[in-house]
């Protein structure tokens, strides 16, 4: 999208290599000045618009698209070019795109080629802060395109500030909004958010939200009204976050179901190889806690997708199963994989996955 003061040398302009789709590649500034890095894939007469919003320490292209790699076992795979790593065929992206679906994502703040809080990558100052840049981009989308004879077009700046949102706001295309991992955390915070504020509310129009691998139980044997959540994971990470708060964490796993998919994260050279700040760490755990306390918010109409691995090594299946049933949605569906891990847009069997959103999306 166009930035707020001024356009970035990079934005407005197509990738000069179709590898990747020749998504546009946008940005804006954030509420802290932060430079966020935004991608498109439109296509004509969409029947729908989707927010695709990535994990931790991951960034859009490399979460959506296809990497340019050959996986020749499970446990391995061979970089074929770094140059051109991000691979629109056969890809989710272009999935959506051949259903109908125009597709738009963002780099986190921290993330990828987007600015970090204090000049630091995978850093930030609090977590809603993530999400109210998603908030922010999707009132820029919905303030820039537009319905003219059933498709989309850009408007100019000057012209926008003389014209409604939408053309016709009685045949406005749908948005949906999905995330993985961090993202599916971040995309029901929105909801939460959404139900807080009337504001809000009245200004964003989401048809639909998709979550995967959402990051809502992170430890399979610490819950959030433990002894051990409360009087040791919370005052641990608090002490970390004020004392050492730029101090980087150690990551001490790798997906060990499909071990080639440990390549295809460490090929990717945007990507920031080193772990979360402490402050990110205790961030993440108030998250954790915050969706649960104001799951009551979550609008009861909106209709939700959870898809979770059950043998998911990072976030926690029973955690998410627990919180799908407590939440109160009329619109809801679980659906569970098997012989899947985390990275469930890079793993055996995302073809599946992907296909099972598109079906859900086509019933709404």
């Amino acid at each position: 999208m166009m930035v707020e003061n001024e356009v970035s040398p990079e934005a407005k302009v197509q990738t000069q290599d179709y590898v990747d789709g020749a998504p546009q590649i946008d940005s804006f500034y954030n509420k802290e000045g932060l430079l966020i890095r935004t991608y498109s894939w439109i296509v004509k007469n969409a029947i729908g618009i989707l927010i695709l919003i990535h994990g931790l320490n991951s960034h859009m292209r490399l979460q959506y698209l296809r990497q340019n790699a050959e996986i020749v076992s499970n446990d391995k795979a061979i970089l074929k070019d770094e140059n051109n790593y991000y691979v629109y065929k056969d890809s989710w992206i272009e999935n959506l795109n051949n259903s109908g679906y125009s597709v738009y994502g963002l780099d986190l703040q921290g993330h990828g080629e987007s600015e970090g809080w204090e000049n630091l990558k995978t850093n930030i100052k609090e977590f809603d802060d993530l999400v109210y840049d998603v908030i922010q981009y999707l009132n820029k989308i919905q303030d820039i395109l537009c319905l003219e004879s059933g498709e989309y077009c850009r408007i100019r700046e000057e012209e926008n500030m003389m014209m409604e949102s939408y053309v016709n706001r009685e045949k406005k295309v749908p948005i949906y909004i999905m995330g993985i991992s961090m993202g599916g955390n971040i995309v029901l915070r929105l909801l939460e958010l959404l139900g807080k504020s009337k504001d809000l509310n009245n200004n964003l129009h989401i048809n639909g939200c998709i979550t995967l691998s959402s990051m809502i139980s992170i430890d399979k044997l610490v819950s959030t009204n433990s002894f051990k959540y409360k009087h040791i994971y919370l005052p641990l990470t608090k002490f970390l976050s004020t004392h050492f708060p730029k101090r980087r964490l150690i990551k001490r796993f790798k997906f060990s179901k499909h071990p080639y998919v440990n390549d295809l994260i460490l090929f990717d050279k945007i990507r920031f190889h080193k772990w979360i700040t402490c402050r990110f760490g205790y961030e993440i755990i108030k998250a954790i806690d915050n969706l649960k306390i104001d799951m009551e918010y979550i609008p009861r109409d909106i209709p939700i997708l959870f898809i979770h691995s059950k043998d998911d090594c990072v976030c926690y299946y029973t955690g998410v199963e627990n919180f799908y049933k407590e939440m109160i949605n009329y619109r809801k569906e679980f659906i569970t994989l098997y012989d899947m891990d985390h990275m469930i847009t890079m793993e055996p069997g995302n073809e599946y996955v992907i296909g099972k959103i598109i079906e859900w999306l086509l019933k709404l």
